[in-house]
């Protein structure tokens, strides 16, 4: 009996270290390989995998029944398994932990939200309501239609957010941005999807949103943006980025020297995407790749997530000020 305890606590281990194994290489082998992109973004998944891997073997370490002869194995598989675990946790530790530079108390904060609108079929009400309630300088709307940019000012968007930059678009083309005070300096960027250029409340800013990991351009796109965060210098980039920090695309534009707004604040895991499941299967959200991005004259105080109806994407709220000097 207890023989059969042993192996089926060990089949179950084998079980769940398998996806877990399959994280921890892609999360590895890294680049813009679109293949693996999808299975990179789920890499914060590894970290219960392993834990439980981990509590398995390890009861059967401590069971004094255990025979010595197959101790040892167990233990190999468990400390693998502990590697693994320490591995994910420290990728995954900048969005708990760490310092963020003190605001200037001088300086006005401004309030910033990035939204997928799903083809344009997000209800235009929420996303009004949502910036009512959070007090919204700063709207970046990604796939952004036509027929949902007149729900949206039919909800009185422009009441707030007079002034705006972008184009709306067929299907998840169209991307516009929604602000308090004027934009001038516009300019798009050379992504299939709407990116832009722009200045508006004294800060240069990026709107983007390039391609998503099935299509042949997403290691492109993310490079053009790249490329323009290097040019524009940005104090700002907002967006669906469609790449979390377990892509190596977007650990390039970080390393630009922009700072992801929610793990400056620890705001611990803020997925956004997929809140309607992934191609039938039930999964919530549990990627982050909607993103607020600031620049080293800027830092953060806030960051929190918003539903919204009709999309698969929670709305990011992100509250920034220039830096203390």
């Amino acid at each position: 009996m207890r023989l059969r305890l042993r192996a089926g606590v060990c089949l179950t281990a084998a079980v769940v270290a398998l996806p877990a194994v399959v994280l921890t290489v892609a999360r590895l082998i890294g680049g813009a390989h679109r293949q693996i992109a999808i299975v990179q973004a789920f890499a914060p998944w590894a970290i219960p995998a392993y834990l439980l891997v981990v509590l398995l073997l390890g009861a059967l370490l401590v069971r004094p029944a255990t025979h010595r002869p197959g101790r040892r194995p167990v233990a190999t598989a468990a400390t693998l398994a502990g590697l693994g675990l320490v591995l994910h946790v420290t990728w995954f530790a900048p969005s708990w932990w760490g310092s963020a530079p003190d605001p200037d108390p001088s300086a006005e904060p401004l309030t910033v939200m990035t939204a997928n609108l799903r083809f344009g079929e997000a209800e235009a009400q929420d996303v009004a309501d949502a910036v009512a309630d959070h007090d919204v300088d700063l709207l970046v709307l990604q796939e952004v239609t036509p027929h949902v940019l007149a729900a949206l000012e039919d909800a009185g968007i422009d009441t707030d957010l007079p002034h705006r930059a972008g184009e709306a678009d067929r299907g998840a083309l169209g991307t516009l941005v929604f602000s308090r005070s004027p934009v001038t300096d516009v300019r798009r960027l050379d992504t299939v999807m709407g990116s832009w250029a722009m200045t508006t409340a004294g800060l240069r800013v990026l709107a983007v949103h390039p391609a998503y990991p099935l299509d042949d351009r997403w290691g492109a796109e993310l490079a053009i943006v790249r490329d323009a965060v290097e040019d524009e210098q940005p104090d700002l980039v907002a967006g669906d980025f469609n790449a979390s920090p377990d892509h190596a695309p977007m650990r390039a534009i970080l390393d630009t020297g922009l700072s992801d707004a929610a793990p400056l604040v620890n705001a611990g895991w803020q997925p956004t995407w997929p809140t309607a499941g992934f191609r039938g299967w039930p999964i919530p959200a549990s990627v982050a790749i909607d993103h607020v991005l600031v620049g080293a004259t800027m830092t953060a105080t806030d960051t929190t997530t918003v539903t919204l109806d009709g999309t698969d994407h929670r709305a990011l709220v992100a509250i920034v000020v220039r830096r203390a000097d």
